[in-house]
Parts: structure tokens; C-alpha cells; sequence
């Protein structure tokens, strides 16, 4: 999926995972794609979650509602898991402030977040 900012989100399923690679800056109508994107999965039945950031440095506060939205689907309205990967320091700690950490696990690769999830 394109938008205006050259974001860009890649779903791939890998077994029973579900991989979601973010490239861009994500602003509002970023967010607003991620939901787009993963939370029809999560109605399927999607219950293990990568979200890799690793080429994105910039998420905007209404993003980071969104990826908390969906954390909380995940883990709480599912019962699943989620792993966030290659968070830059600031991200990490935004993610912290918001308490995304409450729902999710960060690894610092999206590799080390694959293995990860099949725990």
C-alpha cells in the first residue's frame, strides 16, 4: 500500500505469523493504512504479530494511537502476541511513555522478533 508520503506496508505471512514491514515515515494517513492493513487480519483470526520499523524513523502520535489500538486487539481481544522490531531509541521510548510495552515485546531485529514469536 502507497500513500502520498512514499509509505509503504508489506504483509507477509510466514506459518502462523503474520509480518507486517513498514518503509516510511508514518504519519496520520499512515496509521490510518496500518489499521487498514492489519486489523482485518486480526478479524481473521491473525493472533501472532511482527511489526518491523526498521526503515521508518518518524511515527506521529496519531500512528502511535493506532499501533496501541491494535496492540490491545491483539493481545487482549485475541489472546495474541506481538513483537516490534528495529525501533530507533526515541521510538523505543515513546513506545515506553504510551505503554505499547504493556501489549507488545521489542526485539532489535526483525529476525531476533521471528524467533521470538514462535515462543
Amino acid at each position: 500500500m502507497q500513500s502520498k508520503e512514499s509509505f509503504t506496508i508489506r504483509v507477509q505471512a510466514k506459518g502462523d505469523v503474520t509480518l507486517v514491514f513498514i518503509k516510511g515515515a508514518l504519519v496520520e494517513e499512515a496509521g490510518v493504512a496500518l489499521a487498514a492493513e492489519v486489523g482485518p487480519k486480526i478479524d481473521e483470526g491473525c493472533k501472532r504479530f511482527v511489526i518491523d520499523f526498521g526503515h521508518s524513523l518518524t511515527i506521529s502520535s496519531p500512528t502511535v494511537a493506532t499501533i496501541l489500538d491494535l496492540a490491545e486487539r491483539i493481545v487482549d481481544g485475541k489472546g495474541g502476541k506481538l513483537i516490534v522490531s528495529s525501533l530507533t531509541d526515541l521510538n523505543m521510548k515513546v513506545f515506553e511513555m504510551v505503554g505499547i510495552f504493556l501489549y507488545a515485546e521489542a526485539c532489535p531485529t526483525v529476525q531476533e522478533a521471528e524467533v521470538q514469536i514462535a515462543i
